[in-house]
């Protein structure tokens, strides 16, 4: 079985399509229950796109419980016959949900203009209250607490969006972390922390940087701290040896 390059498609992002040809596959049966996805480069290759579009297609499909992701093995086609229902369901979390990709991106630009803000006007308080939220996160993290561990991060981030003493900016990184919520994220998001349990002590350890340079206040290793943990997380979540590349949308 394989993947035909996709036709163009008016103002929809390309993970909406890929998505609705997996579902056609499954429908016709050259994908039945149980078997598995080849892998996604392969699927990018024949498809003629972006591995990152391709993931989200996936994740949405594996939202919806047509797909499952095994750890270590690969993706697999569950037991369902909804087609048109879950079809629908999927596409509409693709719409819906922003790119975590895009959403890393965005975070990456405003986090590095936040850290560069923070080391020049915050008070010593507002750098012991972002030392505070990291020892929270530290302890979340190194005690298996997953669910505490991403909410004591998303109020690490807005700790420091708060020092820098910029409503806007507070104001952006709050709908940023926001936008982490949404399902698609959710899921890769899970799907990344499930493949390797070292990764949360990876992202700890970056954090650790990024925490010792605003103490410091040394702004090139914050910058480069910052360029590390979103480097990591992008190459990791998207399985991308270039942190930059970006997912496409037919039309554009």
């Amino acid at each position: 079985m394989k993947f035909q390059k996709l036709p163009q498609a008016q103002y929809r992002k390309r993970s909406s399509v890929i998505a609705e040809d997996i579902v056609q596959r499954i429908r016709r049966n050259d994908l039945s229950a149980g078997m598995k996805l080849p892998s996604e480069r392969v699927i990018a290759e024949q498809l003629g796109v972006s591995r990152p579009s391709v993931r989200e297609a996936i994740s949405a499909l594996q939202i919806v419980g047509l797909l499952e992701s095994r750890p270590g093995d690969g993706t697999y086609v569950c037991e369902r016959i909804e087609f048109e229902d879950l079809s629908r369901k999927a596409v509409r979390v693709l719409e819906k949900n922003d790119s975590p990709l895009e959403l890393l991106h965005a975070r990456r630009a405003l986090e590095i203009g936040a850290a560069r803000l923070v080391i020049k006007v915050a008070s010593q308080g507002e750098i012991e209250r972002i030392h505070n939220a990291w020892q929270q996160k530290y302890e979340a993290g190194t005690s298996g607490n997953y669910d505490g561990y991403l909410e004591r991060a998303s109020e690490f981030h807005m700790t420091i969006a708060r020092a820098t003493r910029n409503s806007v900016i507070e104001r952006m990184t709050g709908d940023l972390l926001q936008a982490t919520q949404q399902p698609l994220w959710l899921n890769m998001r899970r799907n990344y922390y499930a493949a390797d349990e070292s990764r949360i002590k990876e992202m700890l350890d970056v954090h650790d940087r990024i925490v010792t340079a605003l103490t410091r206040r040394e702004t090139e290793p914050a910058i480069l701290a910052i360029e590390a943990h979103f480097d990591i997380l992008i190459q990791r979540t998207y399985n991308l040896n270039d942190p930059y590349s970006e997912p496409e949308t037919f039309g554009h």
